[in-house]
């Protein structure tokens, strides 16, 4: 059992979440006025409701890619989580000081599996606290980490997949009426700042860090 313990010390990193979840789900219970970050560009991008799919296999692709490199690349685990978790809680911030909403669903209609699984979501999911996109921010971080994972950086196949999924997950949180355009921009941005921090100028060393270990 110590040996277990020792060998994945570093789910202390998920610790995090006890500051995350009630600072996130707090926000979304707030009863105030939240700019609407609707563009005239979001009125030209049509409701597809089987895009709902890629929408909800988000959920397995950044738990999947955080489990792969829990268990099998410690330091490439470190950089994706500070990449996903310094992200996160900037935009956690930016939705305490800047509270959006994109309420522009459509009605549902039809009995498709598609139709219920979109009404399911929004249900669940209010469409506030969006800029940026943390669906979106999080797929880029979590295609990026398997890029640059050890095992896959000569594999095109991992290639093409991390970023076809990224690119489905982006295009379903528009295409479901989730969220803006503005709100996956603003998440590509996000993303493209904190590459280069953690991947680019890895301003936590911590790949010295883990070897250190």
């Amino acid at each position: 059992m110590k040996s277990i313990l020792y060998r994945y010390r570093h789910a202390w990193v998920f610790t995090y979440f006890i500051i995350y979840l009630p600072w996130y789900f707090g926000l979304q219970l707030r009863d105030i006025s939240f700019h609407d970050v609707y563009v005239t560009i979001d009125a030209m991008i049509p409701f597809v409701s089987w895009f709902i799919y890629p929408y909800i296999y988000w959920f397995l692709f950044v738990a999947g890619t955080i489990a792969y490199l829990f268990f099998w690349h410690r330091q490439d685990f470190y950089k994706c989580v500070a990449f996903l978790f310094i992200g996160m809680t900037i935009c956690l911030i930016i939705f305490t000081i800047y509270p959006t909403s994109f309420d522009h669903r459509p009605v549902l209609e039809g009995n498709s599996l598609s139709i219920y699984l979109t009404e399911f979501i929004y249900q669940a999911d209010k469409s506030q606290n969006v800029f940026p996109s943390i669906h979106v921010y999080n797929s880029i971080g979590c295609a990026i980490a398997l890029i640059k994972c050890q095992d896959f950086k000569h594999s095109r196949i991992m290639q093409i997949f991390a970023i076809v999924s990224a690119l489905m997950i982006t295009l379903s949180t528009m295409f479901v009426k989730q969220h803006s355009i503005l709100d996956a921009v603003a998440a590509c941005l996000l993303a493209i700042i904190l590459y280069i921090l953690i991947y680019k100028v890895d301003i936590f060393q911590i790949e010295k860090r883990v070897l250190q270990e």
